[in-house]
């Protein structure tokens, strides 16, 4: 069955070709079901090898994709969805508001019925205004999307990514779906420990904003000053992609009122950190919220 690897009774795994910095080995795309139906969660990228893959396999185990679903519109999760549409005519299920063309709209703690399979949508904002994960109620499954990958953290940049929400919506699914057998992420591999994993996650990014914090304490009080700081170890080809966490972390804090910014005018060294030139990949620029050309204001921050 092509690249398809049997994850479950109900849960078939295939992987679309688009390995990259933020896809990691590809975009994980799955087949859910156990019966003449069958789900896809996150067809991926517009790739006909890989959407026909889709549906070889589902043949290949006497099911019909009778539904899609997308967790949120990245590029390199839900373009494919059109043409396999068309392929399939299942429709096109994602959050309610969603910017990209759906069929179906979701909100929080809808059941969606396929074959033998039920799975309920959890609306978990933060990485992307318009995320949702699923969570197969047959085997405790919950799959993350981009909210929860399988090696690494999960990329939290303005302006359509934010850490107040994300933290919330990580708290969540601990709270509420912690009691899940196994988590299928977007990109990587299977998580075997939920629980462990999400804790994990949660106390990443505690660490990262007392390092912050710690920075600022120190006089390191822009943008590029704390990621000179945090990130010395780092390789400097990464800064960007650091520079827009610690712009998520510090918006956060200032939510909090745990410190205030101060405009200090155009530093074209800190706009080039946080908007790189010559950048190509759409999904990188989605993922880390770059603008191409277009200048931002930088900040001192002070402690309150």
């Amino acid at each position: 069955m092509a690249n398809a690897e049997r994850l479950s009774e109900m849960v078939h795994r295939l992987r679309a070709p688009n390995p990259g910095p933020m896809t990691l080995t590809g975009t994980n795309s799955y087949l859910v079901g156990a019966g003449r139906e069958v789900a896809v969660i996150d067809p991926g990228p517009e790739i006909p090898a890989h959407l026909q893959d889709l549906v070889d396999t589902a043949q290949a185990i006497g099911a019909t994709i009778s539904l899609i679903l997308i967790t949120h519109g990245h590029p390199d999760h839900f373009p494919g969805a059109a043409k396999l549409h068309t392929m399939t005519s299942a429709p096109i299920a994602a959050f309610k508001n969603a910017e990209f063309a759906h069929d179906l709209s979701l909100k929080d703690g809808q059941r969606v019925l396929v074959g033998d399979a039920t799975l309920i949508a959890l609306y978990t904002p933060g990485h992307a205004v318009d995320h949702l994960c699923y969570f197969l109620e047959q085997e405790d499954a919950l799959f993350t999307g981009d909210n929860i990958l399988g090696e690494g953290t999960t990329a939290i940049a303005p302006p359509r990514g934010d850490m107040v929400t994300y933290l919330r919506s990580l708290h969540q699914l601990e709270q509420d779906w912690g009691h899940a057998e196994v988590i299928y992420p977007g990109h990587g591999p299977a998580i075997s420990d939920p629980t462990a994993k999400i804790q994990e996650y949660i106390q990443h990014r505690q660490l990262r904003e007392q390092q912050i914090l710690q920075a600022i304490e120190a006089d390191e009080n822009t943008i590029k000053q704390i990621v000179a700081q945090i990130y010395a170890q780092t390789d400097r080809r990464l800064w960007p992609a650091a520079a827009r966490q610690v712009m998520a972390h510090l918006q956060k804090l200032q939510q909090e009122d745990k410190v205030t910014a101060t405009e200090i005018g155009f530093d074209a060294e800190e706009n080039a950190l946080l908007n790189p030139d010559g950048l190509i990949d759409p999904v990188v620029a989605a993922e880390l919220g770059f603008k191409s050309h277009t200048p931002e204001m930088s900040y001192r921050y002070q402690l309150v």
